[in-house]
């Protein structure tokens, strides 16, 4: 049986977001997080170029609303997965 892990909030949450377009889906975060403070930083990029990813971390006060977060990027048109 594999255990939950356990976390204690708040604290600091990072989400790794992959799509195709950079300017896109720092236009769609800053939307989605609306007055939240986080930091948004570019990551990888793959060989051909077709797909970047980024960094985004932020304070969350409770699950509730780092799922939130997660579902709301995951929702997202330009966004193709996150981790």
């Amino acid at each position: 049986m594999v255990e939950k892990q356990v976390v204690e909030y708040p604290c600091q949450w990072s989400y790794r977001i992959i799509g195709q377009n950079e300017e896109l889906i720092r236009s769609a975060v800053t939307e989605c997080m609306k007055e939240a403070t986080y930091q948004l930083t570019a990551s990888n990029s793959s060989c051909s170029g077709k797909y970047v990813s980024l960094n985004l971390e932020t304070v969350v006060l409770n699950e509730e609303i780092r799922n939130r977060i997660y579902f709301d990027l995951k929702s997202l048109s330009c966004v193709k997965m996150v981790l």
